[in-house]
């Protein structure tokens, strides 16, 4: 035989108590004790009573919403229909046409649909409080009225002031209702704990430690060791943004511990953190490993102008259109074309494998370094769901990187994670074979990134860019460039592209006493650039031309005549690109 359902009734006023009390009899499911109490009076026997013992509470109005603010368990409140107000208007009628309504929403709401449908006449007054019953009630005199219908507080109210009254009272209906609806509900809680129950039993048997988070990361569910979940709260306390999928590395007790965080896709808004012993990753320059998640990419684009101004529209519509057919990509381009900035922008327009960017620095990649990518616990070569970007690749060898093509293929890499890679062009890998095999053995997509030379078109607006960034950074006015000034900076080379010229605006910027930068200012940073990274654009094969009857002077000679072709024959902007003077350039140039 199954157990009743144990209820708690507190009934406001002795005639609900009796109704409810002859009506629980017809609920053989139910055992139900009965009280009279009505408001901070039923509130405190309530308190008095163990509400462990209890099911559910029936009650009635603003006794109902009192015990609610101080109990567990649920409180159903016995309502009052469209039916009983309509009998309590109907048997006024039987007496007098001069009566008022007055009492709390609950009572009043309805009273005035009724008026509205019936078309009655009837004086309605909806109380705030008891305090101002008793001044409604005088009024209400005052003004002769012969009757009024009141819930229970104001009924005895009223009757002290020997005005005639009817108690509105819930009915025979409301009553039956009132316990139809505790019995579903409880039974409705008893299968949900009980099928609580049984997840968490299983959770419990099961290997894989798991905990639940709500928005404020207050644990709702948890099968790991009570303190290890705490130090996991307070670790994941202190990230700003635990959007998407994202891992971490958390230390408790001298045990590293792997966080993966899902955010749940339900209307709240849930955090599952799957929680694994692990061997920390060794994150520094001997491996040339780093990590971060999509929240910290977006900050470096963020604070950075180069990572999002520089990068042509042409290129984001490129990786739009590549990023949906390839999970790798190879972006190529001289040094200091912002491909490093591309590549972020790649990883953030990815729909799959975003948990983390990890950044190898090819230049570093060793033995050891293939030790820790293939460690079998969390090498980055091993887990799932994360974005690969092996920077500057051309660094690597060609033995490194026909071993990372094994993996990939042998593995099914591309499967699991994504790969970017970018390639600087005039590199160590001059004849292209490591461009080549990448292209090659590979399913990749590749974009170009082109250099400043590429983009004289665009230099103008470039630099207008710049200039206004780094007069927000270095707290300087500087409103522009004289016109010869300008025209220096983009008849200039800038054989390092972006970095270069960032770099030097910068400078230019510091060093700068007034709201304008003159000519005579650029024309001295760019001899100093010149000296310090040589960038003239000189035939490459010039190297193999030496010969051992040429002197210092006959190679300076081919150089200047090589800049002056390139320059078009334009004497004056050879000689200062050179540094050196008019009659200096005659002077070689007049050599036969």
């Amino acid at each position: 035989m199954a157990n009743k359902i144990k209820l708690l009734g507190i009934a406001p006023y002795e005639e609900l108590n009796h109704s409810m009390t002859v009506i629980g009899e017809q609920f053989g499911e139910i055992d139900i004790h009965i009280y009279t109490a009505d408001l901070e009076e039923g509130q405190q026997l309530v308190s008095e009573l163990s509400e462990e013992n209890y099911d559910a509470i029936i009650s009635r109005g603003g006794t109902a919403s009192l015990i609610h603010q101080s109990v567990s368990i649920p409180v159903i409140d016995v309502s009052i229909s469209v039916y009983d107000i309509l009998g309590a208007i109907k048997l006024a009628n039987n007496y007098t046409s001069n009566f008022a309504i007055i009492g709390y929403p609950s009572i009043t709401e309805t009273a005035h649909l009724i008026c509205d449908i019936l078309q009655y006449n009837i004086k309605i007054i909806t109380l705030d409080n008891p305090v101002s019953a008793d001044y409604l009630l005088d009024q209400l005199k005052a003004e002769q009225y012969e009757m009024v219908l009141c819930d229970a507080v104001t009924h005895k109210m009223a009757l002290s002031k020997s005005i005639n009254t009817i108690l509105i009272t819930s009915g025979i209906e409301s009553i039956k209702h009132a316990y139809r609806q505790a019995i579903s509900l409880v039974n409705d809680l008893k299968q949900i704990r009980q099928k609580n129950e049984l997840l968490t039993a299983c959770f419990h048997t099961q290997s894989q430690k798991v905990t639940i988070f709500d928005q404020e990361l207050q644990t709702v569910f948890t099968n790991i060791d009570p303190k290890l979940e705490k130090s996991i709260r307070h670790f994941l306390a202190t990230k700003n943004n635990l959007e998407g999928e994202q891992q971490f590395y958390h230390t408790h007790n001298t045990q590293v511990y792997q966080l993966k965080i899902k955010r749940l896709d339900l209307e709240d808004g849930y955090f599952l953190c799957e929680v694994k012993n692990s061997t920390p990753p060794l994150i520094n320059n001997s491996f040339g490993v780093s990590y971060m998640n999509k929240a910290e990419v977006e900050e470096i684009i963020n604070k950075k102008l180069l990572f999002t101004s520089y990068i042509q529209e042409s290129s984001k519509h490129q990786l739009d259109k590549l990023g949906s057919h390839y999970n790798a990509m190879l972006i190529f381009g001289e040094s200091g074309t912002a491909k490093t900035s591309l590549a972020y922008t790649a990883y953030l327009k990815q729909k799959n494998h975003t948990s983390n960017l990890i950044v190898i620095h090819s230049e570093l990649v060793n033995e050891r370094t293939w030790k820790y990518l293939l460690n079998s616990s969390n090498g980055p070569l091993v887990e799932t769901g994360n974005t690969l970007l092996f920077k500057n690749v051309e660094q690597m060898s060609i033995q490194d990187v026909e071993r990372l093509l094994t993996i990939i293929s042998n593995t099914r890499l591309l499967q699991k994670n994504n790969i970017l890679f970018t390639y600087s062009t005039k590199s160590a890998d001059k004849d292209k074979q490591i461009f080549n095999r990448i292209m090659t053995e590979v399913d990749c997509g590749s974009i170009y990134s082109p250099s400043i030379e590429e983009r004289k078109n665009e230099l103008s607006g470039i630099i207008t860019l710049l200039l206004n960034k780094i007069n927000i950074e270095c707290n300087k006015e500087v409103i522009g460039f004289d016109p010869k000034a300008l025209r220096e900076l983009l008849s200039f080379s800038w054989p390092g592209n972006l970095n270069q010229l960032e770099q030097t605006v910068k400078k230019l910027v510091l060093y700068s006493n007034s709201y304008y930068i003159s000519e005579y200012q650029v024309l001295e940073l760019l001899k100093h650039e010149r000296t310090e990274s040589p960038s003239v654009n000189i035939d490459s094969n010039l190297a193999q031309h030496l010969v051992e009857d040429k002197t210092l002077f006959d190679y300076s000679r081919e150089i200047v005549i090589a800049v002056l072709e390139q320059n078009k024959g334009n004497q004056t902007k050879t000689a200062k690109q050179l540094g050196i003077s008019r009659t200096t350039l005659w002077r070689y140039l007049r050599i036969e």
